[in-house]
């Protein structure tokens, strides 16, 4: 998932600016989202009612992590993720 989003910088040139990528993994019961280069990750299940709940957390810092994205940043990349690849799956309409 890939968004490029077109801004004039300073110098009133064109910028192209890339969406930070998330990984999607499909593990059983669960969708797992990543963000390489980060510790950040969430874990999500499906419901008796065909939603998506988030059941995982995880945002340690590790020692050399440069951060460009914060973590309710990666909530959402996360959630918009996990609904694609539910929706692609059959989990949910």
């Amino acid at each position: 998932m890939l968004m490029k989003l077109l801004i004039r910088d300073s110098a009133m040139g064109l910028t192209w600016l890339r969406r930070p990528k998330v990984t999607v993994e499909l593990s059983g019961a669960d969708i797992i989202v990543r963000m390489p280069g980060t510790s950040f990750s969430v874990v999500y299940e499906k419901t008796d009612d065909n939603q998506l709940i988030a059941n995982f957390f995880s945002a340690p810092k590790l020692p050399e992590e440069k951060r460009k994205v914060t973590f309710p940043q990666f909530l959402a990349l996360a959630w918009t993720a996990a609904n694609a690849k539910a929706r692609e799956i059959g989990w949910i309409a």
